[in-house]
């Protein structure tokens, strides 16, 4: 017997999707690309200060954990997986799941793809770090001049992070007003924060002329969009509907930082996945009377 819905993502919101329809009593299948679940917090060894009853895990334990939860619930997951198709087909019973070695089918379909950090341009490297987490712990900035690109919390709070780590200077250079919670703008001394146009060269490792050991770019994120799928964005994420249904694309659902929905971070995402996993239980149970 085939599955009532497939968890296309292992990051927070398709876990917790993947682990309520499976404890509903749905019969559930996650893919993940990666080797391990967790997504982005896979990237992070920052200690947990935001996340209720988790206070003091870092962001790698807490992917551990979310391994750890899916193991001892018995939930089937595969890692390694990437999807390469994903089509919808009403006659052979739904969505079409594709990876290199499989195929499978199933009336319902989750995408949790999460969202990854934008690049701009620039190039990870050893004098290159892009998004928050071990792009940036691995620079080592202790008495190295580093620059951060971008003016939201993570630009301002990686420029923290260095600062504690030792750094002997850390420039802010935002096109624009900052962004960022106030709480994390007043972290660095507001004559290191520039607004306004600038010339980044990596290759120089210069900034208006200026030079520097290392980069930070933080210009936020974007979504993970399967190829191959029409479907309806919102500041280029998927749109979806407080059940997080989208529109036009029946059986189709969307959970977590791939989505249009507020205030994404792990917290939220967890909410969303049990969101998501709820309404496909209603849907799937109205449809069998």
């Amino acid at each position: 017997m085939g599955e009532d819905l497939i968890v296309v993502g292992g990051g927070p919101a398709g876990v917790a999707c993947a682990l309520w329809a499976h404890q509903l009593g749905l019969r559930v299948l996650l893919l993940e690309a990666a080797a391990a679940v967790g997504g982005l917090q896979l990237r992070s060894p920052y200690t947990n200060r935001w996340m209720p009853g988790l206070q003091g895990k870092s962001g790698q334990e807490v992917a551990m954990s979310l391994q750890a939860h899916l193991d001892a619930a018995g939930v089937p997951y595969q890692l390694n997986v990437t999807v390469t198709r994903i089509s919808h087909n009403a006659g052979a019973g739904g969505w079409d799941v594709s990876s290199a070695c499989a195929h499978h089918v199933a009336p319902c379909l989750v995408l949790a793809t999460g969202a990854r950090p934008r690049h701009h341009g620039f190039v990870e490297g050893p004098r290159i770090g892009i998004g928050p987490g071990l792009s940036m712990e691995r620079l080592e900035v202790a008495q190295r001049r580093l620059a951060i690109l971008g003016g939201g919390d993570n630009a301002f709070d990686q420029a923290a992070f260095a600062l504690r780590r030792g750094a002997r200077s850390v420039d802010i250079y935002c096109r624009r007003t900052p962004h960022a919670q106030q709480v994390l703008q007043r972290q660095v001394a507001p004559e290191c924060v520039h607004v306004g146009a600038f010339e980044a060269d990596p290759s120089a490792m210069t900034i208006n002329g200026t030079p520097y050991d290392f980069f930070g770019v933080q210009f936020g994120f974007e979504a993970c969009i399967p190829g191959g799928l029409q479907l309806p964005l919102q500041d280029g994420y998927v749109a979806v509907d407080r059940r997080g249904a989208v529109s036009g694309q029946p059986g189709l659902f969307a959970a977590g930082e791939v989505t249009n929905y507020w205030h994404p971070c792990v917290t939220t995402s967890y909410a969303h996945g049990v969101q998501v996993a709820k309404s496909i239980q209603v849907q799937l149970q109205q449809a069998s009377f």
